[in-house]
């Protein structure tokens, strides 16, 4: 079976702050959870990403911490530290005050001097450059000697240490840099758009590689169905046919779906005619929903208030929940009010209606999307083929 990416460009697993989620973390806190072992085993093939039986407590960059069901490797768990001093490194870059984060953290937190910055222009590069740098094996081997120079004075007796982010964006290095040290040494949750981001580029495109996808650089405009294959219009005019189709152009976020009333048509002129509040960016013969079913028209040529949909005046918010219906893998046809689509189109990730957003609900829909197409794939050949005859089937 040949399998094609279509990558548009960044999208929201791209600005991941590395902790790993399943229902926001703080409604999931005694929730029993795990991954299906398939999700376990693709997510095992990433080689970036921890995912402790019993959870992980992280530090954030905000001056909390906060429970979570994984977390990316470079980032430092605390859980088991309960009691012992913390280092956290003092040095001078943007965003990053020790000292502060330190009270905010708690008592067993202290903030230490060291000399980690090599070059001037260290003050100022972003975090994702200055995490370049640590792929280097001799430049990690330095900052190591540095860490174990300010750990030497007498009283010292720190159980970890916290960086700032900063440990790799090929890798995540934290592990081989505690092994230099001698202590856990790792980074907090970032904000958005930092190493972690990138950390889960590098890592996507490795396993790809490994499982002969062929990535192309095309961004997906239109989705319909053919005689007996699908057709995918490109921006750039290309056409892709394939016989099936898994859509993981994401949600607000990412891309997939836009907050476009009909009072945005034209600016301070009257609405044509009344719309949903979200449409797709990708025309495809799917449905929108939220709740369980088709979004409603409003009953207004304005539509719906802006606060009635969203976060924090909606406990419940219709933005939160708006996407494509769908069921539990990601097959769209037997839903659809649109009319027939057939049953080779799928969606996952925060594309689809009522799913959690977060990075690990994404994945696990994502992996359960593409064994559910896979599957339907092979069960229509071994109908129609003999099992060692028959063409390939198209990417």
């Amino acid at each position: 079976m040949r399998v094609t990416v279509a990558d548009g460009g960044t999208g929201a697993s791209t600005l991941a702050t590395g902790a790993l989620d399943v229902r926001f973390w703080q409604h999931a806190a005694a929730e029993p959870w795990s991954l299906e072992p398939a999700a376990r085993e693709a997510l095992d093939r990433l080689e970036g990403y921890v995912l402790p039986q019993e959870g992980a407590v992280l530090l954030s960059v905000s001056g909390i911490a906060r429970p979570a069901r994984g977390y990316d490797a470079a980032l430092l768990d605390v859980r088991t530290l309960a009691g012992q001093r913390v280092g956290v490194v003092r040095c001078d870059r943007p965003g990053w005050d020790a000292r502060s984060l330190a009270l905010a953290w708690g008592e067993r937190y202290e903030p230490i001097d060291v000399a980690m910055l090599r070059h001037i222009d260290e003050r100022v590069l972003p975090d994702a450059d200055f995490a370049t740098r640590h792929d280097d094996s001799g430049r990690l081997q330095w900052l190591a000697d540095r860490l174990r120079e300010a750990l030497a004075p007498a009283g010292r007796d720190m159980a970890a240490l916290v960086l700032p982010p900063c440990l790799g964006v090929e890798r995540a290095r934290a592990r081989e840099l505690s092994e230099l040290v001698g202590i856990p040494c790792g980074e907090p949750i970032s904000l958005p758009g930092g190493p972690s981001g990138l950390r889960f580029e590098r890592a996507r495109d490795r396993a790809l590689s490994a499982a002969f996808v062929e990535r192309r650089h095309w961004r997906a405009r239109r989705v319909h169905r053919g005689e007996g294959v699908w057709h995918v219009a490109m921006e750039d005019g290309a056409v892709a046919e394939s016989d099936a189709v898994v859509l993981a152009a994401g949600g607000l976020i990412g891309g997939g779906i836009e907050y476009a009333p009909a009072e945005s048509v034209i600016a301070s002129a009257m609405p044509p005619s009344a719309r949903p509040a979200f449409r797709l960016t990708i025309d495809a013969p799917l449905t929108l929903a939220a709740f369980g079913r088709e979004l409603e028209m409003p009953s207004t040529l304005f539509g719906s208030e802006p606060e009635a949909i969203a976060w924090p005046f909606s406990k419940d918010a219709l933005m939160e929940h708006v996407g494509v219906l769908a069921d539990r893998d990601g097959r769209t046809g037997s839903s659809s009010r649109t009319g027939p689509t057939g049953e080779e189109l799928f969606v996952c990730g925060d594309l689809r209606a009522d799913g959690p957003r977060t990075w690990l609900g994404a994945f696990a829909t994502g992996v359960a999307a593409g064994l559910a197409a896979a599957e339907r794939l092979l069960s229509e050949r071994s109908r129609f083929q003999s099992p060692d005859v028959g063409p390939p089937i198209r990417p």
